[in-house]
């Protein structure tokens, strides 16, 4: 067995595993998942937007590698930034887009210190399978198609990203082949010069003059100084397990850490009980209320992660979640273990995109600046120079030591809410591991539930009596993309976002 990988698409999980089969490690296979997936999925990521991986290798402590974006020279505004609504079917969610909207991409930086600090063969080679897909062509799947269908407004907003998207004139979709040799060009380049050749020299003084003639906030200065913070990770105990996720300035894991801590100590022995589900939503409920109070304003503290070690503060919260209880009732993830038992758990998000396509690179760049969940005081507010905060926890689940689950997610701010019910169902509950990811979901949001078609009537009517109440009628991609890979190299794909498990022997 030399590995299994799950991805966010069929091609961006053999990209993967073509790496493996050529003698890479799993780090070699997440980079080159990671440059591929612009390609099978250009609704979902882009080299001009961001990430983290978590990285483990036997005998060492796992570390989390930070390549999201950096905030931007900002006054209150930018002239290039306006609204966009994407229509999830039964919830609409608006996004802001246009050259206003980018913050410092970090997906070059990351993907170029990843390989050299943990890669095994050469850089000529990881990049080769998406090379291969820019330059010949890919059948993009119904799903992706269907996806940049639905962000039609942005794919056709500019005559850089009309080009690539809608040669014909109209958007591209599976029935043909997709090329992007513009992007194909700047792997070559990237090959040879590495990320300087997108922090420094003449493309960064390219993509500073685009946005100071557009509307945008990049510049020169801020690029070339972009780093890749390497983080401790926020480790924590769960049920037998150790888990290990993404720390501040990201939000995701500690509120993962933080829900999970609520509700591992009781004693259920099935999700779909009326008792576990009105739990676990007051948990979701709580967990907000913590969020406001605790982590948003001080996600830049480097102290904030003790909060999770202060007994009086969690007992405070659990006995908050049964005061509750009583009451009852765009974005990518890649998943690896290799043969040697090293694990990727990498996520990354281009946002919806900004619309503008970096000339001659194929590029689109991120809108993270107009994402209300990344933006929580209003847009324009953070300070310039930061690490963005960010709902992405890439998590790996160890027990003695031993990989037992890796796994993340897609999904804005229902990233947490996905990790949390496919961690529970399969390691609390038992449910194998593509089960568990397929299993319908639910979340919590100002209020109101949603949730996907499956749970009991009793639970719905119940939720009711309590909340506002969203079904959706089919399992929907509002729900995130769990990509989740075991140490049994089994794994689990979201069909939701069109998922794809390659196990490689």
């Amino acid at each position: 067995m030399r590995g299994v990988i799950a991805a966010g698409d069929a091609l961006t999980a053999k990209a993967g595993a073509d790496i493996l089969r050529a003698g890479g490690n799993a780090f070699d296979a997440a980079c080159a998942a990671l440059l591929a997936a612009p390609l099978s999925e250009p609704a979902l990521s882009s080299l001009g937007g961001g990430g983290f991986l978590m990285a483990y290798s036997p005998g060492e402590k796992p570390k989390l590698y930070d390549f999201f974006v950096d905030v931007p020279p900002n006054s209150d505004t930018a002239p290039d930034f306006y609204p966009i609504y994407v229509d999830f079917g039964t919830a609409v969610q608006e996004f802001h887009v246009g050259a206003g909207s980018t913050a410092i991409p970090g997906q070059v930086a990351g993907i170029d210190k990843i390989h050299r600090e943990l890669g095994k063969i050469d850089i000529e080679a990881v990049v080769a399978p998406a090379l291969s897909y820019a330059k010949n062509g890919i059948h993009l799947s119904t799903i992706q198609s269907d996806l940049i269908k639905l962000l039609e407004p942005i794919f056709l907003s500019t005559e850089n990203s009309k080009k690539i998207y809608a040669p014909s004139g109209k958007l591209i979709s599976n029935s043909e082949l997709f090329y992007n040799q513009e992007y194909g060009d700047f792997l070559e380049l990237f090959v040879k010069d590495g990320a300087k050749c997108f922090y420094k020299g003449d493309l960064a003084k390219n993509i500073d003059k685009y946005y100071r003639e557009n509307g945008g906030l990049l510049n020169y200065e801020e690029l070339a100084n972009y780093d890749v913070k390497v983080r401790e990770a926020i480790s924590f105990d769960y049920l037998d397990y150790t888990v290990y996720t993404n720390p501040p300035p990201s939000s995701g894991g500690i509120l993962i850490a933080f829900a999970l801590e609520l509700i591992q100590s009781n004693d259920y022995t099935e999700f779909q009980s009326i008792e576990y589900i009105k739990e676990l939503i007051e948990t979701f409920a709580v967990t907000a209320e913590f969020r406001n109070s605790v982590i948003d304003a001080k996600l830049h503290d480097n102290e904030l992660t003790a909060v999770l070690n202060n007994e009086n503060l969690i007992e405070h919260y659990k006995q908050s979640l049964n005061s509750r209880v009583n009451l009852w009732g765009n974005t990518t993830h890649i998943s690896i273990i290799d043969a040697e038992g090293n694990c990727a758990s990498v996520t990354s998000t281009n946002g919806e995109g900004s619309g503008v396509v970096i000339p001659n690179t194929g590029i689109m760049m991120n809108n993270m600046l107009g994402e209300e969940d990344l933006n929580p005081h209003g847009f324009f507010k953070w300070p310039s120079g930061i690490r963005l905060p960010s709902m992405m926890a890439p998590t790996i689940l160890l027990e003695e030591n031993i990989p037992k689950l890796v796994l993340g997610s897609a999904g804005s701010n229902r990233i947490r809410s996905a990790i949390i019910e496919v961690i529970e169902r399969h390691l609390r509950f038992g449910n194998g591991i593509q089960k568990a990811v397929d299993a319908p979901r639910m979340h919590l949001e100002k209020n109101e539930l949603f949730f996907e078609p499956g749970f009991d009537s009793k639970i719905i009517s119940e939720a009711k009596k309590h909340y506002s109440v969203n079904e959706f009628k089919d399992l929907n991609l509002f729900f995130g993309g769990v990509n989740a890979v075991t140490g049994n190299y089994t794994g689990g794909a979201d069909i939701r976002r069109g998922g794809a498990v390659e196990i490689v022997d």
